[in-house]
C-alpha cells in the first residue's frame, strides 16, 4: 500500500484511502458469523511517537531504544485477567485459545504480526487499594490500534474481538476515530519545567533500617537466605506530572534500557528499566542476570556483593530453564554494567528451548528470581507480605509482549514510578543478605530512586 516513508502521501490523503481499503477488508470479515480475534495490518506513514498522544485513557507502550523497536497500544479490543498461584497458566490457556480463532489479513508490505501485552504484579495475590486501579494482578491485552516501528518502519494493525453483538460499522468508524485522535494527539512536547515538589518516605528510613537489621537476623537464624525489601517515595507537585515528556528524556538519558508506560484509564505506570526478564523465540532464549548494585565511579564491586547477591540469582535462573532448554550457556563471569551514576552486576544466560515451550511457560519459572523476591522463594514471598507495609503493585513483576513463533519480550519493572495527577510514586528495593549493613542498603535505594527521581524533578 506504501512505498518509502521519503515518498509517502500527505496524511489527509493516505489516511482517506487507509479507510476506504480498511472498509472493504473489514466489512465482509465482521458481518459474517466468524468469532473470535480479527487483526487488520497495513504499512503506513505515521513517524514515530515519542510518546502516547495526549487524548489517549488506554494505552500499553514498549520501546528499546537501542534496537530502534517501538510498540504503542491504544484502546482495548480484548482483556484477560488471573490471579492466584496459576495466574500464568490460566493466561497461557487464555491466548492459546485466542491464537486458534485469530484471523490475520495483511494490506500491501504491512504484516499483521500477533501482538498480545502482557502485564503482572509481582505478588500472585496482589488486589488494587487506593492506587494501581485498573491493574490486573496478571493480564493479557489486545489493543485496538496496535503501532510498532522498527527499522523506519511503521505498521498499524486494528484489532477486535468479534462476538455475535458485532456491528461492523461502529467498529471501523470507531478505529478511524481512534485513529485520527491519535494522529492530532501526535504534538511537540515542551520541556518539563522544574517545580517544586513534597516528598515523603514510606516507610521513613530508620524504620526501613530496622526491617532491614530484623531481615538480616532472621537469615543467621537459617529462615531465610535473602529477601528484597521495598520502599517509596512520594511526590506531590504543584502541576500534573508531564508522563508523557518524561518519556522522551529517559530514552535519551538511557537508550539502553526498555522504556515503558501503562495506563487503564486512571494511573499510569512510567518505567525506564534496566533488566530483561527474557526474550525468545522458538531457537533461542535470553535472560538477564542482573543483581547487586552500586555507583558507577567503582570499577568493581566487593567480592561478597557477587558471592551472596549475584551468583544465586544466576544459579537460579540457570535451574527454572533446564526443564524447559537445551544447550544452556552461561558467561564464565560477571561484569559491571553501567546506567550513567549507578552500575549493576550482569551475567548473560542463553539457551536453547525445546520444542513447542511456551513464554508464559517460561515467564512462570522464572518469575519472581532471587533479584526481586529472595531466597527460597516461597519464605522470602511469606517475609515480604507480612513485613512489607506498602503495596509493590506490578514494580518488580514484568511488563513485555507476546508473538509468532513463541516470540517474547519480558522485562522486569524497575526503575519505576506510578503517577495519578500531580502525585508520583517512585519505587526501590534492596536485596538483604546475611553480610547487608542496613545503612549500605538504604543508600542503595537512593541511588536506585535517582533517575526517575532527577527526570522528575531537574
Amino acid at each position: 500500500m506504501v512505498q518509502g516513508a521519503d515518498k509517502l502521501q500527505p496524511i489527509p490523503v493516505w489516511l482517506g484511502r487507509l479507510r476506504l481499503e480498511l472498509r472493504q477488508l473489514a466489512l465482509p470479515l465482521l458481518s459474517g458469523a466468524q468469532r473470535g480475534l480479527l487483526s487488520i495490518a497495513f504499512e503506513v506513514p505515521v513517524r514515530e511517537l515519542a510518546a502516547p498522544p495526549a487524548q489517549a485513557r488506554i494505552w500499553l507502550y514498549w520501546h528499546q531504544p537501542a534496537r530502534s523497536h517501538r510498540l504503542l497500544g491504544l484502546g482495548m479490543a480484548f482483556s484477560q485477567a488471573a490471579q492466584g498461584a496459576g495466574r500464568f497458566q490460566e493466561l497461557d490457556a487464555a491466548y492459546q485459545k485466542l491464537q486458534a480463532r485469530w484471523t490475520r489479513i495483511t494490506q500491501g508490505s504491512g504484516r499483521a504480526k500477533a501482538r498480545a501485552f502482557l502485564g503482572h504484579a509481582f505478588d500472585p495475590a496482589f488486589e488494587a487499594q487506593e492506587c494501581w486501579q485498573g491493574f490486573d494482578s496478571a493480564g493479557l491485552y489486545i489493543p485496538q490500534l496496535l503501532f510498532e516501528w522498527k527499522n523506519g518502519r511503521c505498521v498499524l494493525t486494528f484489532n477486535y474481538f468479534r462476538d455475535e453483538d458485532t456491528q461492523p460499522e461502529n467498529v471501523i468508524s470507531g478505529w478511524i476515530k481512534q485513529l485520527r485522535s491519535a494522529l492530532r494527539g501526535d504534538g511537540a512536547m515542551a520541556p518539563a519545567a522544574p517545580a517544586a515538589f513534597l516528598q515523603t518516605e514510606s516507610p521513613e528510613a530508620s524504620t526501613w533500617k530496622s526491617g532491614v537489621a530484623e531481615a538480616i537476623d532472621a537469615m543467621r537464624e537459617g529462615e531465610l537466605e535473602k529477601v528484597v525489601l521495598t520502599r517509596q517515595l512520594k511526590l506531590r507537585f504543584p502541576t500534573l506530572v508531564p508522563h508523557r515528556q518524561l518519556l522522551p528524556s529517559l530514552a535519551r538519558q538511557y537508550p539502553g534500557c526498555t522504556m515503558l508506560s501503562v495506563s487503564f484509564g486512571r494511573e499510569v505506570l512510567l518505567a525506564a528499566t534496566p533488566e530483561k526478564l527474557f526474550d525468545m523465540n522458538a531457537e533461542r532464549i535470553h535472560c538477564d542476570a542482573l543483581a547487586g548494585t552500586f555507583p558507577a565511579h567503582i570499577c568493581q564491586p566487593n567480592a561478597e556483593m557477587e558471592a551472596y547477591e549475584h551468583a544465586p540469582v544466576v544459579r537460579a535462573i540457570e535451574k527454572a530453564l533446564e526443564p524447559f532448554c537445551t544447550d544452556l550457556k552461561t558467561d564464565k563471569a560477571a561484569r559491571p554494567l553501567s546506567f550513567r551514576s549507578l552500575s549493576h552486576l550482569y551475567t548473560s544466560v542463553v539457551a536453547r528451548p525445546r520444542p513447542a515451550v511456551r513464554p508464559l511457560q517460561i515467564l512462570e519459572a522464572l518469575h519472581p528470581t532471587p533479584a526481586v523476591g529472595g531466597m527460597p522463594r516461597s519464605a522470602a514471598l511469606a517475609w515480604i507480605r507480612r513485613h512489607e507495609r506498602l503495596s509493590r503493585g506490578w514494580y518488580t513483576g514484568a511488563f513485555g509482549w507476546l508473538g509468532d513463533n513463541f516470540e517474547a519480550q519480558m522485562s522486569v519493572i524497575l526503575r519505576c514510578a506510578l503517577i495519578q495527577g500531580k502525585t508520583a510514586r517512585l519505587y526501590a528495593g534492596a536485596g538483604i543478605t546475611p553480610v547487608s549493613n542496613p545503612e549500605q542498603e538504604l543508600q542503595e535505594t537512593l541511588l536506585k530512586f535517582a533517575p526517575m527521581l532527577n527526570a522528575m524533578t531537574r
